[in-house]
């Protein structure tokens, strides 16, 4: 062991000085073929590189090489193959058909990739560091935009692919698929009263058993998932075993994060003091000097100077946290067995203290050739999370409204340097250190296990037959626990609150598959198939109060005890089919239908048929290109179809009842109306795109896309005289329509030195087209025909009055009030400090209109790097938290924005300025004074690596060994004000952020 050690360290101190001199190479070259017929756009590595080529139409390629180099043969649908160079100077290579691999291809879970579809293939999904790979996803794919709620490590991520489709925020997250699987998605322990962040659904799934993601947009690709297709697909394939000798693989990544606080800062005490002072002279009186003692935490000597603490409550509320992971796997098997087995473990302190995400993780893949005929194939994964959250509680007992709130001129400890139970002079009384140290805690532990199994029994070479079963169970429960010593728990005493939810999904489909070539060039497939799903979920809640210090147990509880519960439940049954045809390899068509039932929709509309044809041309493999070495694939293809969309609560169409305790006995009242017509959202998508490649080191793929939602689900608001405020229905059309390009090009290949880049870019519109004749409010949104989804709907600020200094808005309602009292002319344009004679107007979306990244990959002998950088411009977000902290120092118990400090700010009568007086008040009611451009240029990732040569590691008998060193999350190019426009939800509106963090790690990566 000792001897490994020292071998190790040898090594890694020997890459920081690496540069052996290179053997003698030479140039080898060859045919690939497969039988007689050449095999074009086969990838042939140098192993353990990144250097190679591609074979041309002909299945030609050429390397420069040294003897003792390993080149891969690797192709979709065939066998690898390996071959030693040696001397030989000559290789020619015949590729297997591989059954296996050509499965590998059925990213659809039901049948083979259509290409004339369209569909992104995300790579390097590890590269972040993330309990999720959703967040890998972000920058990678064209059209596709993510954003999160919360930079809480294991918060959801928001998806939103080609447009919000929908006027619900939440009914526009895609679908996803794991392993031929689709997903609940969402969170089941949530619900919209929890202070703390959505967790992701895939936090559950270690992203180390990812083999691929892949993001299905249009309707050629999503068609065979219909009724929940209608925000795109994510499909995700995990790891499975080869045929091989076993191979294990441990990883390890060590780090840290810390906060990234962007543009943001809140002001300091100096600065408090004297924004105060003024405030509260100009609201009295004097001068500023005469009110420093009625400032909170500020006493004046005896020749009249403040004294004051100085603290940065951001220091104490955020830390740098450590970031931690292990993954152990293995692989292998034989013709007829093979397995993959891994078992990993992730400890992600979060950046807020008192929060963390801590993942254990366990899965096993195995496919068993039982006969000729007949292979199972089995998938088991086992996790457990467990999750802490500090960003809710009342008042600053939450470490994030403290950092934005708390007064500098306060500290957390007494003189004698401990910490104090209550700190008087802020908006509240709580001190969060103190609070977390008495155990103060909100705990979401979470189990989930998946079993998939599928036998399929090959009934002639061109008919087979599948069944597929699942059962994902899922048991939830957090536990909020607020100690008698708190700020939160004194009232009561302490309490404590615990709720358990359990999910079960069980979904069986069972697939013919067809697939038969007739006279050489008639190629088709088809498959038919049905499906069933049943989702099962029970919750319970109970709760107590007055619980003695240290027993946190509810069974201590000793008054106002409380339980309640529930248990619901919904169905899917699914009918399709699919038939493919291609001639000669060059033109392709495809139509595909699937008639869903849901048991959320009315009686009479549970029943919906979705349906997408398609067909591409190969241009590239007719005779008039066929000589062409420039162009090695050019392919035209279109699509149109129907997709659905079913996110809706399950009885959102029934008339329900509440029942309750009156008198010793139950009572009723109805409390929701029914809809006998609510049924499916419909998504109409039409898509053109055109792909090019160009000596097979320039890839450019073009799309355009209009896709048309009809029939929103949406709650309406009803009139009173209903007794409803509300009711959902269909109602309303939503138009999404843009353009995606992807860029790839290989800019120097070289022997010692590659470089390659990846671009791509998404522009949407959005826009209502319905609304049945009825705009829709929504606080400060508004959704009206003519406009975007989430559009902000505020009064526009005019700056300060210039003769009282109060704060003013533009009038906007189209009249003159010459001669009128209380308004006066900025601008050429009306302007009142009356706030409730201003008009709303529209004040632009929070969708962005362009997303998009950027990846440079550099390869220099055995050193790697990576830079990678994500953009979106268009954007707009609401800084709702700053009616708060920018209110032009009107209260002495909140600290104020930095920035509000230095801005041009009114002083005297006649000052044109653009923020109000010190003390004004009501200046930061809503408006767009709050409002910001969210557009970015982030850098998010660097990650330089090095792999050691194989003649290093030999005598440790392993196959590879890889250290790496990554930074995330970088920097930022931004106006926003906030700490980073990336942590905001769906509807733009950011109400004290949880930022993320800038994290920096080393890993180890070891085949066996």
């Amino acid at each position: 062991m000792k001897k490994r050690i020292f071998a190790f360290l040898f090594l890694f101190l020997a890459a920081l000085a690496y540069d052996a001199s290179a053997q003698g190479k030479k140039e080898v070259s060859g045919v690939v073929k497969e039988g007689s017929e050449a095999l074009p756009g086969v990838t042939v590595l140098v192993k353990g590189t990144t250097y190679g080529s591609i074979t041309d139409l002909d299945g030609n390629y050429k390397l420069n090489v040294s003897p003792t180099d390993v080149i891969v043969y690797r192709f979709i649908g065939f066998k690898t193959q390996e071959i030693t160079v040696g001397n030989q100077s000559t290789i020619n290579v015949g590729l297997e058909a591989d059954a296996e691999e050509l499965e590998e291809v059925t990213v659809m879970g039901y049948a083979k990739t259509d290409v004339s579809s369209n569909s992104t293939k995300v790579e390097n999904v590890t590269d972040v560091v993330t309990p999720s790979v959703t967040s890998s996803l972000q920058g990678k794919a064209a059209g596709v935009n993510i954003s999160s709620n919360s930079g809480q490590p294991g918060a959801k991520q928001n998806i939103i692919i080609r447009g919000q489709g929908s006027i619900s925020n939440t009914a526009s997250d895609p679908l996803y698929v794991i392993d031929g699987i689709i997903q609940d998605g969402e969170d089941i322990n949530y619900s919209s009263s929890q202070s703390e962040a959505e967790r992701d659904p895939l936090s559950m799934i270690n992203p180390e058993d990812i083999e691929s993601v892949e993001v299905l947009k249009d309707a050629a690709a999503t068609s065979l998932y219909g009724a929940r297709a209608a925000n795109g697909v994510i499909v995700i394939t995990t790891k499975r075993g080869k045929t091989g000798k076993p191979q294990i693989t441990f990883n390890t990544r060590q780090g840290i994060s810390i906060v990234n606080k962007g543009n943001w800062s809140a002001m300091n005490a100096d600065q408090f003091v004297d924004s105060q002072a003024q405030a509260l002279a100009n609201k009295n009186g004097g001068k500023p000097e005469d009110y420093y003692s009625q400032i909170p935490g500020v006493t004046v000597d005896s020749k009249g100077n403040p004294i004051y603490s100085n603290t940065d409550w951001s220091e104490h509320a955020f830390r740098q946290a450590r970031i931690s992971s292990y993954d152990l796997t293995m692989s292998g098997g034989n013709e007829d067995t093979k397995y993959y087995a891994s078992a990993g473990y992730m400890n992600n302190e979060g950046i807020l203290v008192g929060s963390n995400f801590e993942r254990y993780s366990l899965r096993l893949n195995l496919d068993q050739k039982i006969n000729k005929r007949l292979t199972a194939n089995i998938s088991t994964n086992l996790s457990y999370t467990d999750q802490q959250d500090a960003s809710g509680g009342g008042g600053y007992s939450s470490p994030l409204l403290a950092t934005y709130m708390q007064l500098p001129t306060l500290s957390p400890y007494d003189s004698n340097g401990e910490l104090l139970p209550r700190i008087k002079g802020g908006s509240s009384d709580a001190n969060f250190l103190y609070d977390l140290e008495k155990g103060n805690k909100v705990v979401i532990g979470q189990v989930s296990t998946q079993l998939v199994g599928s036998l399929k029994y090959q009934i002639a070479d061109w008919l087979s037959f599948k069944q597929t079963g699942s059962v994902n169970y899922q048991n939830a429960q957090r536990e909020n626990y607020r100690s008698p010593l708190s700020y939160d728990g004194a009232a009561y005493s302490g309490y404590k609150s615990d709720k358990t939810t359990s999910n079960s999904t069980i979904l069986g489909n069972s697939i013919f598959n067809f697939s038969k070539t007739f006279g050489n060039v008639h190629n088709i497939d088809a498959i038919a198939g049905f499906e069933y799903q049943v989702n099962n979920k029970k919750r319970s809640y109970s709760y107590g109060e007055n619980i003695p210090v240290g027993l946190e147990n509810l069974d201590n509880s000793a008054a106002n005890k409380d339980a309640s519960g529930y248990k619901t439940s919904y169905k899917y049954m699914s009918y399709l089919g699919q038939l493919s045809y291609n001639y000669d390899g060059k033109y392709y068509a495809t139509f595909s239908a699937r008639r869903d039932g849901s048991s959320k929709f009315a009686r009479n509309k549970k029943w919906g048929t979705f349906w997408s044809t398609s067909a591409s041309w190969y241009l590239s493999r007719e005779d008039f290109l066929a000589d062409n070495n420039v162009i090695t694939l050019a392919k035209l293809r279109g699509s149109y179809g129907t997709t659905g969309n079913a996110n809706i609560g399950n009885f959102d169409a029934r008339g329900l009842y509440s029942y309750y305790g009156y008198q010793s006995k139950s009572a009723g009242t109805y409390r929701q109306i029914e809809n006998p017509d609510l049924s499916w959202e419909v998504r109409k998508k039409l898509g053109v795109g055109f792909d090019i490649s160009l000596v097979d080191r320039v890839t450019l793929n073009v799309d355009y896309y209009r896709e048309r939602s009809e029939s929103i689900l949406l709650n309406r608001p009803l009139s009173s005289s209903s007794g409803f405020t509300s009711g959902k229905q269909n109602l309303g059309v939503i138009l999404n329509k843009g353009w995606e390009f992807a860029l790839t090009t290989t800019n120097i290949l070289k022997t010692n030195f590659t470089w390659s880049t990846s671009f791509n870019i998404g522009i949407n519109k959005n826009e209502i087209l319905k609304l049945d004749g009825q705009d829709i409010i929504s606080g400060a949104r508004i959704s009206r025909v003519g406009s975007a989804v989430n559009t902000f709907y505020l009064r526009e600020w005019a700056g300060a009055d210039p003769k009282s200094g109060d704060g003013s808005w533009y009038t906007n309602d189209g009249k003159d009030h010459a001669g009128e009292s209380g308004y006066y002319k900025r601008n050429n344009r009306w302007a009142t400090s009356d706030y409730n004679k201003a008009e709303r107007i529209e004040s632009g979306q929070a969708g962005p209109k362009i997303t998009g990244g950027l990846t440079n990959n550099f390869k220099y002998k055995n050193w790697d790097l990576s830079i990678f950088l994500t953009f979106s411009q268009g954007g707009k977000i609401w800084r709702n938290s700053n009616v708060y902290t920018d209110n032009d120092g009107y209260s002495k118990n909140r600290n104020q924005e930095g920035y509000s400090y230095s801005v041009n700010r009114w002083k005297k009568d006649g000052d044109v300025a653009d923020y109000a007086k010190w003390g004004a008040y009501g200046a930061s009611k809503n408006s767009d004074r709050q409002l910001e451009d969210g557009s970015y240029l982030s850098l998010r990732n660097i990650t330089l690596g090095y792999t050691f040569p194989s003649t290093w590691i030999k005598t440790l008998r392993l196959g590879s060994v890889r250290i790496y060193g990554s930074a995330q999350n970088l920097y930022t190019l931004t106006s926003y004000s906030g700490m980073t426009p990336i942590t905001v939800p769906i509807h733009g509106q950011n109400f004290f952020e949880y930022p993320e963090g800038r994290v920096f790690t080393g890993g180890l990566s070891v085949k066996f």
